[in-house]
């Protein structure tokens, strides 16, 4: 003990300890002040903005029935609107029926974000007469404002017809 504090601390151990008072006392000084705000919004005002979904089903009353193999019909579509400031993307779900009317028949679907189809989402459909089901799933990317999210579909043989389905767009962070 005695050789610790047997001499007096050299001039290097002082600034060095006097840097460390004001590093910490720095953190501790911005923590008691008021934050700088991202792009004019607060944390708690962001994470305010999350929540938008959109959902648009048929349960049957008026199929989808595209006839074409070179026009894709819109079968439903849902409208969202999300934050221009914080752009975020879209969960978007599609589930549906595929029915042939008893024969066998095929075609596409696929998402559509304003009309333009988003890449990687085109399905192949194709059922030998009975029903098939059918899935797209995907997350956007972000964007930010008022959106049509919608799902279009064409027929490549037969006489294909989408009974049941349901979209739902949902975003996230």
């Amino acid at each position: 003990m005695r050789k610790l504090f047997g001499r007096r601390p050299s001039a290097g151990t002082i600034i060095a300890f006097v840097a460390l008072c004001v590093a910490l006392g720095g953190g501790a000084y911005a923590a008691t002040h008021k934050k700088v705000e991202y792009k004019g919004l607060s944390k708690n005002a962001r994470l305010k903005v999350l929540g938008v979904s959109s959902t648009n089903a048929n349960t049957g009353t008026t199929p989808c029935d595209p006839t074409t193999s070179t026009v894709y019909k819109d079968c439903t579509s849902v409208q969202v609107n999300g934050s221009t400031g914080f752009p975020r993307r879209y969960f978007v779900v599609f589930d549906g029926v595929l029915n042939g009317g008893g024969s066998p028949a095929s075609g596409e679907c696929r998402l559509e974000l304003d009309n333009t189809a988003l890449v990687g989402t085109t399905n192949k459909l194709h059922t030998e007469g009975g029903d098939s089901a059918v899935g797209i799933n995907i997350v956007t990317v972000p964007s930010g404002g008022k959106h049509e999210i919608s799902v279009a579909c064409n027929e490549t043989s037969g006489d294909v017809k989408l009974p049941t389905y349901q979209l739902s767009a949902v975003q996230t962070r």
